[in-house]
């Protein structure tokens, strides 16, 4: 079971995935609306919040699941200085941001994240933050890649910590991921790896990472 939905005034993508027989859960992303995340989560088993990287946008919600679900958080430690980080003046409260408690979990490299029957495997894809990690579910071809890969874009890296050079490197061992490995990103639409690597300008090289 995949829950895709947008919340907040930047539609940022919080996913939800189950596994279909014990019904145990992962929330990846909670960066807004809280209430709206707890209602998708009715009938399953909420077992951890995993984030993709540190920014706001993406991390707004995880104090209020946590003391609403006692569940543990992950996130890369390198982003951790960002997480109650405005970014601009009022950006948290913009969102709706409540105070982000340090994660309980450090993500690495090939780390896993076992739900029922299902896992994630780490990535590490830092360029957009330092941090930043893509979770990728090898048995069923499915990456949830952040802000790093978009459908036809990529992450920026203009923020604090961002750079063009890491983030080329980080797409590049994407692109060695099945063809046919559904991508949902952070914002927008889903793709597939394949899609972007013939049709992703940035990938392509017909525009250059800035």
């Amino acid at each position: 079971m995949i829950k895709v939905f947008a919340v907040g005034p930047l539609q940022e993508n919080t996913v939800i995935i189950a596994d279909d027989t014990t019904k145990e859960a992962v929330i990846v992303d909670p960066g807004a609306e809280g209430e709206k995340i707890l209602s998708k989560l009715e009938g399953l088993k909420p077992v951890a919040i995993i984030n993709t990287h540190g920014h706001l946008d993406h991390v707004g919600q995880v104090g209020f699941l946590k003391k609403k679900l006692d569940i543990p958080f992950y996130l890369n430690k390198k982003d951790t200085y960002l997480i109650n980080n405005d970014i601009f003046p009022g950006f948290a409260q913009l969102i709706g941001a409540v105070p982000c408690p340090a994660p309980d979990y450090n993500l690495e490299e090939g780390d896993e994240i076992p739900f029922g029957k299902r896992k994630f495997v780490v990535i590490e894809t830092p360029g957009h933050t330092p941090g930043g990690v893509c979770f990728y579910d090898p048995d069923n071809k499915i990456l949830i890649s952040g802000d790093t890969l978009f459908r036809r874009g990529v992450g920026r890296t203009d923020l604090p910590g961002g750079d063009a050079d890491t983030l080329k490197n980080s797409l590049k061992k994407l692109m060695e991921l099945p063809e046919d490995t559904v991508v949902i990103a952070g914002h927008g639409d889903t793709t597939t790896i394949g899609e972007e690597k013939h049709h992703n300008p940035f990938i392509t090289g017909r525009i250059e990472l800035w």
